[in-house]
């Protein structure tokens, strides 16, 4: 009978689907990979020119700010 989707007086009921330790490790993951960009901006700020993270500095006139 289950093959047809009946169930069973008394029977136990379906659960959903869970969590499971993939899961945690995919969040823990995704939680430091967005720590370590926040480090690398962080970074970024102190020796680019100008405070810009994005910006780039001219090749051979390489400065770091104090």
């Amino acid at each position: 009978m289950s093959q047809f989707g009946m169930q069973m007086p008394g029977g136990r009921g379906r659960s959903g689907p869970s969590p499971d330790v993939f899961t945690a490790l995919l969040f823990l993951a995704s939680i430091a990979m967005l720590v370590a960009c926040g480090v690398l901006y962080w970074a970024n700020t102190k020796v680019a020119p100008s405070s810009n993270p994005f910006s780039v500095q001219k090749a051979g006139s390489i400065e770091f700010k104090n």
